[in-house]
């Protein structure tokens, strides 16, 4: 776990505390009346209205300051409106009126950990423990807390304890996964994540941690597929944002059938590293774009001849056809150690290398060794790539060479420690390691050898073909597989492991080494320079600049994907220049004015200067078009800040403003009046409303606003790759049996699905069908989708999860099946446009109803209740008897994606 933010033990999530009056707390009889009060506010409370579960736990204590329950409780609604001081105030309180309750020393806490004060956290679980020793979530989080301070040994202790008293606690398994990766149990490590994740399989951050462990041990196949989880794993994003390209992600396939732009992700070396698979993509001819860090640009121009190498995301998706991340790369390139060729591939400029090969021979020392002491970017990772001065002194000091400093961003207090450790050590105050890679590659093909922590400069120097050492501490990163002293990157790197909490032996060992060292090294040498970019593959468009804002290209599950490309396809064939406003962005959007001030200046001044990045996004923009697929119901943050979003476009800034690929559900005005006005002023101005079903027709209408009967626009993504997906079988009516059932989610079925659901799918695998259930999204996984996911494999066991890697990947799984199962809106629009009959359950809004409407599915909807097991065997049978009934017929297929172009018609 990462040391800047430090977190209970719900697996990134926060605590729910508990709203339940506490069972064994002293008892202080309320009068009727006051116990009538407390019961009102525990019900708002329990209801998330946590104002007037303030007032009413502030009543009952004005009047009987000693009834504790009240005070804990009131400290736990300070805690969810994030009042961290006032919260830990009134469960202290609590506590003093009854200290004998370990709910309140658990509650403590879980405050005193959210505001990182984890001494006293740690103080609080261990009063739970003493007084409830069986208490497994607070030995979970006393865990975390040991974790945080340091205290390893401490919290696989805790840990232990929480697994022995509840076997399924995947924060447990997660946490004991990640201290054994630490301390180098690779497989122990592995063990416990697979472990973890038989119990939540769609739990992104552990199939991370799974593909660590996987890749040290040097299972790479199964490694780097598990590597895909990445981008949907939190913590990996908040370093890494997600690339939104508009264009589909590409498959293996493509890169020999289609133009794809290999683009950056994650740190230099990282990237450095992924690019020793650009070679095999040059041999075997594939057609792409190489987009990097505007560092490297230079050196990949004149190391990867005959590729267009771009450091600009700016209109790169209109020239290329799909896209990819340079880390999926080696899923392609590197499944197996003989796939590595760990040979140099990178080049340095001949000038450089000779002005530095100059200055290093004025240098007395034997060996000119460049030298790094620290790498990651922060927590633990840092820490423990962190090598002290005072190992450096002993290595500096007993050898015959001069020691060349290499480390990036070298601070002042580490200047001073350099002129401390000998007159053989030499930092040059013209190289900039960070931000100069030209020069620091130059620098580093004249030296002897290269020792350094684990950072970018190895791998810089790795790939230049330099004779490298790094120093991997006790648990290293995924790429230093276990059992090697040579990297399978680069076989000029040779890995030294830190045997255990000390570097001591390992530069004991290395000052004996160098003594065996030899001058010089056969570092490649090219004479070429940076070549100029190859012409472009095709024009970039010099359209009208269109800002298409909720774009869901890298969002929820692939199904929204496809429906965001499709309008970013069909925006580009029309000539415009498209930049998406990612949903990530827009989901949660802070500073919104309430909805009494939309209308005033001084609102969208304060807005405007909490987000001036979007705001002068949609200055520069010609035309804006919101994606609405289904954010607009009722009072949602996502809600409210797109109606915002559309009303300051079109009114402080003056743009054309389009919704489109759209359902929407405002409020009655019975229910919110204020709320209702708002949707109706903001559609009442839009230039052009297209609407995805019937249902959200009649609910503008409503509004006394117009749109257009449109639909969703992921038909038209369908049609554009259908080329790429096997046939599908026609469902001609002659009964047939479903032997593969894949099932995909819905948002509610966790709700309001009873037992008879899981009995129905237990039932199907005892009769010896296949069930799958399919998952898989860029980035951003559904929430529900994971509690689902969790929730399905624990209840029947022999389901099986497939978790699709693109949208190719996705649409196949649904046109191999026999069936589908979903509750979803684009799962059940992938299933009647690929033919594969469907299973519909209602959802929370009647966007789905709606949907069913349009594509005359109606023998296929059932309800979302608790006689799930009945209606949905009764439904298969009916499927299987007659599958003509449960897809559409070609007719109706050509009208959807008819409608489908209608969302462009705004350009007419």
């Amino acid at each position: 776990m990462s040391k800047k933010k430090k977190r209970p033990a719900k697996a990134g999530k926060s605590p729910v505390a508990s709203t339940k009056p506490v069972k064994n707390a002293k008892p202080v009889i309320l009068p009727p009346q006051l116990q009538h009060h407390f019961n009102q506010a525990l019900a708002h409370h329990k209801a998330g209205q946590l104002q007037e579960a303030a007032n009413g736990y502030a009543q009952v204590l004005h009047h009987e300051p000693k009834h504790a329950d009240s005070m804990h409780l009131l400290g736990l609604v300070f805690q969810a409106a994030g009042n961290l001081e006032q919260a830990r105030e009134h469960i202290a309180g609590a506590i003093k009126l009854n200290p004998g309750v370990d709910a309140y020393h658990f509650n403590y806490g879980v405050v005193q950990q959210t505001a990182e004060q984890l001494v006293d956290a740690i103080t609080a679980y261990r009063n739970v423990l003493r007084i409830n020793p069986r208490h497994s979530q607070s030995w979970e989080n006393l865990g975390v807390a040991l974790q945080d301070t340091g205290d390893s040994p401490g919290a696989i202790k805790a840990f232990e304890r929480a697994l022995a008293l509840s076997p399924h606690s995947v924060i447990a398994l997660k946490n004991l996964g990640t201290l054994h990766f630490r301390y180098g149990n690779t497989r122990q490590s592995l063990d416990y994540f697979n472990r973890a994740l038989e119990i939540d399989p769609a739990n992104a951050d552990l199939r991370l941690k799974q593909s660590g462990s996987l890749l040290r041990l040097g299972q790479l196949e199964e490694g780097w597929n598990a590597y895909n989880a990445r981008f949907n794993a939190e913590d990996y994003r908040r370093f890494n944002p997600v690339f939104s390209m508009g264009v589909r992600h590409a498959e293996k396939s493509d890169l020999s059938n289609c133009v794809v732009a290999v683009h950056s992700e994650q740190g230099l070396g990282d990237e450095i590293m992924f690019a020793s698979c650009i070679p095999d993509l040059i041999e075997m001819n594939a057609r792409f774009i190489l987009h990097c860090d505007p560092r490297l640009k230079s050196l990949y121009q004149r190391s990867f001849e005959g590729v267009e190498v771009v450091d600009s995301r700016e209109g790169l998706a209109a020239r290329v056809d799909c896209h990819l991340p340079i880390g999926e790369l080696p899923r392609f390139y590197r499944d197996d150690d003989a796939a590595f060729p760990g040979t140099a591939y990178l080049f340095a400029e001949a000038e450089r290398r000779a002005s530095w090969r100059e200055r290093l021979n004025q240098q007395s020392g034997r060996l000119k060794i460049g030298f790094s002491w620290r790498g990651g970017v922060e927590g633990r990772s840092a820490e423990a790539r962190h090598i002290d001065f005072t190992h450096w002194r002993t290595l500096v000091s007993g050898c015959d060479a001069t020691f060349v400093n290499l480390q990036y961003n070298t601070s002042d207090v580490e200047r001073q420690q350099l002129n401390e450790l000998g007159t053989n050590v030499v930092h040059y105050e013209d190289l900039d390691a960070f931000h100069d890679i030209e020069n620091l590659a130059a620098l580093v093909s004249e030296l002897d050898l290269i020792i350094s922590a684990d950072n970018a400069t190895v791998h810089l120097a790795g790939a230049l073909g330099v004779p490298t050492w790094v120093l991997l501490p006790m648990g290293p990163e995924r790429r230093w597989t276990d059992g090697r002293d040579r990297s399978l990157w680069y076989s000029s790197v040779r890995m030294l492991r830190q045997p255990g909490d000390s570097w001591s032996t390992v530069f004991a060992q290395m000052t004996t080494d160098l003594q065996r060292v030899q001058v010089g090294h056969p570092s490649p040498s090219v004479d070429r320079e940076a070549v100029p970019d190859t012409p472009a593959k095709r024009e970039e468009s010099a359209g009208r600049r269109l800002l298409l804002i909720n774009d869901t290209s890298d969002w929820y599950h692939w199904g929204c994907s496809g429906t965001s490309l499709a309008l970013h396809h069909g925006f580009r064939e029309r000539g415009y220049q498209v930049e998406g406003l990612p949903i990530s962005q827009t989901a949660n959007l802070i500073g919104l004015p309430p909805l009494a001030e939309v209308d005033q200046e001084q609102a969208f001044l304060r807005f405007r200067d909490t987000h001036p990045d979007i705001c002068a996004r949609i200055a520069a923009a010609d035309v804006i078009v919101i994606n609405g697929e289904g954010s607009l119901h009722g009072a949602s943050a996502t809600s409210l800040g797109l109606l915002y979003l559309a009303k300051i476009a079109k009114g402080r800034f003056g743009k054309p403003v389009h919704v489109v690929n759209h359902s929407v559900y405002p409020p009655a005005p019975e229910h919110s009046a204020a709320l209702s006005s708002l949707y109706a002023s903001v559609y009442g101005e839009l230039d052009t409303i297209a609407i995805r079903e019937p249902q959200s027709l009649a609910a503008l209408q409503v509004l006394g606003c117009s749109g257009e009967q449109s639909f969703d626009c992921l038909p038209l993504f369908i049609d554009s790759v259908r080329h790429e997906l096997a046939p599908a079988g026609d469902a001609d009516g002659a009964a047939k049996a479903c032997r593969r059932i894949v099932i995909a989610g819905s948002v509610v079925w966790q709700q309001s699905l009873g037992e008879g659901f899981f009995t129905e799918v237990t039932n199907w695998i005892q009769q010896g069908r296949t069930v799958e259930l399919l998952l898989g999204a860029s980035a951003y996984q559904a929430g529900d989708d994971v509690l689902f996911a969790r929730m399905l494999v624990n209840r029947c066991p022999g389901v099986r999860v497939k978790i699709a890697q693109s949208e190719l990947e996705w649409l196949a799984a649904i046109n191999d099946a026999d069936a589908l199962v979903s509750g979803r809106f684009h799962h059940t629009i992938a299933a009647a446009c690929l033919k594969t009959p469907v299973i519909v359950f209602a959802s929370n809004t009647p966007k789905v109803l709606g949907l069913v409407e349009a594509l005359s599915l109606h023998n296929a909807l059932v309800p979302s209740d608790a006689d799930a097991r009945t209606t949905l065997s009764a439904a298969l049978l009916k499927l299987e008897a007659d599958p003509s009934l449960f897809v559409i017929d070609d007719d109706t297929h050509w009208r959807v994606l008819s409608l489908a172009q209608k969302n462009f018609d705004i350009f007419r």
